[in-house]
C-alpha cells in the first residue's frame, strides 16, 4: 500500500523535533552539512566540465567511488581528498 506524504506536514513535524532535541537538531545539521559538501563536489566537477569517468581515470578511483562521493553516505575522506586533488583543488576547513 503507498501513502501519500504531505511536505508541509513533513517538514513542520522535523521543525518541531529540531527545536525540541538538540541531538536531533545536530544530526540534522551535519546531514544538511555532507550534503551541501557533496553537491559542491559535483558542481565543482561539473564546472570543471568533467564526468564521473574522466574523475575515476585522473584519481585512480573507480567510477562507482565517484558517484558514491557525490550521492551516498560514508566516503571516506582519502576518496574526497583524491577526488579533488585529481581536478587541482585541496580540501580546507574554515571556522564558523
Amino acid at each position: 500500500m503507498f501513502v501519500m506524504s504531505d511536505p508541509i506536514e513533513e517538514d513542520k513535524e522535523l521543525n518541531e523535533l529540531i527545536a525540541s532535541n538538540p541531538e536531533a537538531a545536530e544530526v540534522h545539521q551535519n546531514f544538511q552539512a555532507e550534503m551541501e559538501f557533496k553537491a559542491k563536489l559535483q558542481a565543482i566537477r561539473k564546472k570543471e566540465a568533467l564526468t564521473q569517468k574522466e574523475i575515476a581515470q585522473r584519481s585512480g578511483l573507480s567510477q562507482q567511488a565517484v558517484s558514491r562521493a557525490e550521492r551516498v553516505q560514508g566516503t571516506t575522506l582519502e576518496t574526497v581528498i583524491r577526488y579533488l586533488s585529481s581536478m587541482g583543488y585541496i580540501l580546507g576547513i574554515e571556522k564558523v
